[in-house]
C-alpha cells in the first residue's frame, strides 16, 4: 500500500515539474531561437504517461522481491519460534525424567534400606531364640543327668588314707596338681561333660591306665608312686588335664625325657615344677 501511495506522489511530481519546464520554455522560445520549440501538452501528456508506466514496473520489480524478503523473514521467524519451542519441550522431557529416575532410585534405595533392617532383625531374633533354646536344652540335660547334685562316690578309705578332691570347673581342673600319699584317693566332681584319662606313658612304667565314664563322677585309688598325668578326652584340645604326684615322683626323670607336646608339654611342665619342689 505505501508503495502505490509513493508511486501516485512522483507521478505528480513529475507532472508538476513536465508542466513548469513546459511553461518556462515556451517563455525562453520567444526570444531565443538556439532552443526547441517547447513540447506540445499532448506530448507532455504522453511522457508522463511512460514516466508513470516506467515507475509503475520498477514498483512491481521491487514489490514482489521485498514481499519474498517478508516471506522469508516470517519464515525464519516461525522456524525460530518452532526450533525454541522444540528445544523447551524436550527440556522439560528431560527434566521430567531426570526426576523419575531420582524418586525411582530413592525408593529402591528406601526399599533395600527396609529389607536389609528386617533381616537384620530377623537375624536378631533367630540368634536370640536359638540361644533361649541351647540353655533351655543345656538346663534340661543338667537337671537329668543330676551330676553337680551328686555327692562323690568314695571308695572306703582305711584310717591311715585320704581322699582328695579335683573339681572340674569350665576347662580346668581345680587343683592342677594333686600330691597325695600312697593308698589315697582322688575323687573327679562336676563331672556333667567330662572325663579323666590317663595319658601313655605319662605314668609310672607297670601302672593301669583308667578312662573314666563320660560325665560321671569318678574316685580312683593310687597305690604305686610316682607322676601322672591325665586329660579330659573331650576338651584336650582346649588343654584341660591335671597331675597326680603319689609318693615319690621315681618317675621324674621319665616324664622329662617323654617328648610331650602340646597341651600334654604344659601339664608335664607343671607336674615336673611341683615334683622338683617338693
Amino acid at each position: 500500500m505505501r508503495h502505490s501511495r509513493s508511486i501516485i506522489t512522483a507521478a505528480i511530481i513529475i507532472a508538476i515539474a513536465v508542466f513548469v519546464v513546459a511553461i518556462v520554455s515556451s517563455f525562453i522560445s520567444g526570444t531565443s531561437e538556439h532552443y526547441d520549440r517547447p513540447s506540445s501538452p499532448k506530448e507532455v501528456l504522453e511522457k508522463m504517461s511512460e514516466a508513470v508506466e516506467a515507475t509503475d514496473e520498477t514498483a512491481q520489480i521491487e514489490e514482489p522481491a521485498q514481499t519474498s524478503e517478508e516471506v522469508s523473514q516470517v519464515a525464519q521467524q516461525e522456524a525460530d519460534a518452532l526450533e525454541s519451542n522444540t528445544q523447551e519441550a524436550v527440556l522439560e522431557d528431560t527434566n521430567e525424567v531426570v526426576e523419575s529416575a531420582i524418586e525411582t532410585a530413592k525408593e529402591t534405595s528406601q526399599s533395600v534400606s527396609d529389607r536389609a533392617n528386617q533381616a537384620i532383625a530377623a537375624a536378631e531374633n533367630t540368634a536370640a531364640e536359638g540361644r533361649a533354646e541351647a540353655e533351655a536344652i543345656l538346663a534340661e540335660v543338667e537337671k537329668e543327668a543330676g551330676i553337680a547334685e551328686e555327692p562323690a562316690e568314695v571308695e572306703p578309705a582305711t584310717a591311715e588314707s585320704k581322699n582328695h578332691t579335683v573339681t572340674a570347673q569350665g576347662l580346668i581342673y581345680n587343683p592342677l596338681v594333686v600330691t597325695i600319699a600312697p593308698g589315697d584317693s582322688v575323687s573327679w566332681t562336676n563331672m556333667s561333660t567330662h572325663d579323666t584319662q590317663a595319658i601313655e606313658g605319662l605314668v609310672p612304667e607297670g601302672t593301669e591306665l583308667w578312662h573314666s565314664p563320660m560325665s560321671e563322677n569318678y574316685t580312683r585309688t593310687f597305690t604305686q608312686e610316682g607322676i601322672y598325668v591325665y586329660k579330659c578326652t573331650p576338651h584336650f584340645g582346649a588343654g584341660m588335664g591335671g597331675a597326680i604326684i603319689v609318693g615319690e615322683p621315681v618317675n621324674l626323670e621319665q616324664i622329662k625325657n617323654a617328648g610331650a607336646k602340646g597341651a600334654a608339654k604344659r601339664l608335664v611342665n607343671k607336674a615336673v615344677q611341683a615334683a622338683e619342689a617338693m
